[in-house]
């Protein structure tokens, strides 16, 4: 074997293991990669003294925006002496690659470094260990990884949403648990919705241009039974809910209130879903506003409460004549009705670095 052969029959597949490849969306593999140092010297630079460098690195791995780290590949018959270590660290040092990690090897031996640290190598193994070594390598090295590590090292000039949080969040998941719900009115009885689990799909925390906290939080489609109190709500999959405090709490005794309050307003005419009983056009119209108000604190990269939920309705302008006519199938229909109900919500969250780049 020669240095080309250890390339293409060892260190390629193993740079596939970690999750790159030359066309990569998530990590991309740039090779032969031509680096120039204008001069290099110590102190104050001397023009007559201190020669150009030029330079090759074999293999630059490449999480776009995240970081890189680099592979420096020798022949079988050469040993990884500090030589080679301190070749591969002027590579993963240069300005235009600034690596965190450099692994070098002759396909025989392996050595992985931390570019800001050279008197001992992170991890070190031989050829017939790879699959061992293999997961500590992949929560170091693979973009996943890269990722989640310059969630912690990039510096975020924006306002911290909290002790510990970046300026700017992604919801990545969750779910909101709906407990017990009651109406002043018959038709507006829910008990049903007791026990309901609603998955949330996405979303994102920031600071609005008013300065107040805003989550716009992202809910999986609703079952049937809350499809039919939307028309009546006006309520939707898509929630912001605002909140004044200047930081997210991480204190249970002293949790962070969020806020969301929608008005709607149901023309006469238009066809609303009453649970409990058919499709039929509003013969005037209503008007109702809800009230949603979450309680909670943030532990371990989730955000976690309870939740109050009040829907008030005007029914102020049904024609006395109109109420007669609605009785038999409707019942008695006061001027405002209202429901209420509670639950608990769990909701994951990371950094969204996009705001940082």
């Amino acid at each position: 074997m020669n240095e080309t052969t250890v390339r293409e029959a060892i260190v390629s597949p193993l740079l596939k293991r970690l999750g790159y490849d030359y066309y990569g969306a998530e990590g991309k593999i740039l090779t032969e990669k031509t680096l120039r140092y204008e001069r290099a010297f110590l102190g104050r630079k001397n023009a007559k003294k201190d020669p150009p460098l030029i330079g090759r690195a074999d293999y630059v791995c490449e999480v776009n925006s995240y970081g890189r780290w680099v592979v420096e590949v020798k022949g079988p018959g050469e040993e990884i002496s500090q030589d080679v270590v301190e070749q591969a660290h002027t590579y993963a040092s240069h300005p235009e690659v600034s690596a965190s990690y450099f692994l070098v090897t002759n396909g025989r031996s392996f050595k992985l470094y931390e570019t800001a640290k050279l008197q001992h190598a992170a991890l070190a193994w031989e050829f017939e260990d790879e699959d061992d070594n293999l997961l500590r390598l992949y929560n170091t090295l693979s973009p996943a990884a890269m990722r989640k590590r310059a969630a912690i090292t990039l510096v975020d000039p924006g306002k911290p949403l909290g002790r510990g949080l970046a300026s700017r969040l992604r919801i990545i998941g969750g779910d909101i648990l709906y407990e017990e719900h009651s109406g002043s009115h018959p038709f507006l009885q829910a008990g049903s919705v007791e026990g309901l689990v609603l998955p949330v799909t996405g979303g994102y925390v920031t600071r609005g241009e008013d300065k107040r906290i805003v989550g716009h939080l992202k809910v999986a489609k609703s079952v049937a039974l809350l499809q039919d109190l939307k028309s009546i709500t006006g309520a939707s999959d898509d929630y912001d809910f605002f909140s004044a405090t200047e930081y997210i709490s991480d204190d249970p005794e002293h949790p962070t209130i969020f806020q969301n309050v929608v008005e709607h307003n149901v023309s006469a005419g238009q066809v609303i879903r009453i649970p409990g009983m058919p499709p039929f056009p509003m013969p005037v119209a209503i008007s109702s506003t809800s009230y949603t108000e979450a309680v909670g604190f943030v532990r371990e990269d989730k955000f976690i409460g309870t939740m109050s939920l009040t829907y008030e309705f005007d029914f102020s302008r049904i024609p006395r004549q109109m109420r007669m006519m609605l009785r038999p199938r409707l019942g008695d229909i006061p001027d405002r009705a209202d429901m209420t109900g509670a639950g608990r919500f769990e909701i994951s969250l990371l950094p969204d670095l996009t705001a940082l780049h």
